[in-house]
């Protein structure tokens, strides 16, 4: 299963129920700003194992590996869960994430009927 990290979250040293209630209402913020993400694709908590213990990571998953990560939304998250932790204003851009990525082709590349 293809995982990427957008990144690490919670306060370290407090209880494990603390951090997975931290990272849910940071999952639920990201899905605010950067809207829900793409079909068949899901953010989720991942501990990652370290020899001082374990520590949260909020990832994108997806069943298929034959599909690409989606870098634009992994972006988005990654900017979006910094504003957040810092407490800052989330990044303004359009929602849906991609409509501001698409571009109309200027007049010359239209091509006449």
């Amino acid at each position: 299963m293809p995982v990427e990290i957008i990144g690490e979250f919670g306060t370290a040293g407090a209880e494990r129920q603390w951090i997975v209630a931290e990272c849910k209402q940071a999952i639920k913020n990201l899905t605010k700003v950067c809207g829900e993400p793409p079909p068949e694709m899901e953010l989720e908590i991942q501990w990652q194992e370290h020899d001082l213990g374990e520590y949260p990571t909020i990832v994108l998953t997806w069943e298929d590996a034959m599909r690409g990560a989606p870098w634009e939304y992994i972006a988005r998250c990654e900017e979006a869960l910094t504003a957040y932790e810092n407490g800052e204003e989330p990044p303004t851009w359009s929602r849906p994430w991609f409509e501001d990525d698409l571009e109309e082709p200027e007049e010359d590349d239209r091509i006449s009927r």
